[in-house]
This record gives structure tokens, sequence and C-alpha cells, in this order.
């Protein structure tokens, strides 16, 4: 087995506004000029590649129009790693966005949980 990274992908309405949330989070950009409806970000190991919801090609014309109905991200949960949550908590807030659990200690972490954008579910975990 060659690779050993995680790549998840996500249609977003505003890649640009994607990107920049993810970046602020600590998220790092790999440059891509070639592929101007999507971008790729990682974090460790792991890939974040944001595609244009309506730029980035499908498939199927089946799987587009079942994208497109939504509702984007339901049941898909992304747990992110961040060294200062309540630094990350007070971005979700200022950028506007729903935080569905507040920050709380899990034992094993202190989270919080919150929608982005396109409703995808992230939940930030700041170890000890």
């Amino acid at each position: 087995m060659g690779s050993k990274q995680v790549k998840i992908a996500l249609r977003v309405r505003d890649l640009d506004r994607s990107a920049a949330l993810y970046l602020r989070v600590g998220f790092r950009e790999i440059p891509n000029d070639e592929q101007p409806n999507l971008r790729y970000l990682t974090h460790g190991h792991t890939w974040l590649i944001l595609l244009d919801l309506e730029r980035h090609g499908y498939h199927t014309a089946e799987e587009e129009r079942g994208v497109k109905a939504g509702p984007l991200g339901r049941g898909f949960v992304m747990a992110v790693p961040v060294p200062d949550l309540d630094e990350v908590h007070r971005l979700w807030r200022a950028e506007g966005l729903p935080v569905i659990a507040e920050p709380e200690d899990a034992g094993w972490a202190r989270t919080f949980s919150g929608l982005d954008p396109d409703g995808y579910e992230v939940t930030f975990e700041q170890f000890a």
C-alpha cells in the first residue's frame, strides 16, 4: 500500500470563503493553479479537498442532482485538533457560524462543535 494519507473532499458553495475559514483554523494550502475549481488543504497527513459545488465536475448527472438537492453534510463529522480551542471558538462566533456544542471538557480533550458555511459538522479538539 502506497500513500498513508487520508483525503476528504467536500463540495462547497463558496470556495474562497471555505478555504479562508479552514486556513484560519490551522490548515495549510497546497498551491494548485491547474484546477481553479478546487483547493487542496492539509492538516498533518490529512488532506481536505474543497470542490466548488457548481463548477467542479460530477461523475453522473444523478449524483449532481442529489448533491445539489442537499442538504450538504448530513451525517458527516470532521474532527480537527487545534492548539487553542477558545481562539477557534471566537473565530466561529465572529464568522456568524452555528455552534452546536459549546466548549466542554470531554475527559480526553476540550472540544466544541460547529457547522461550517455549508452545514458540514466540525468538532474541534484541544488535547491537554
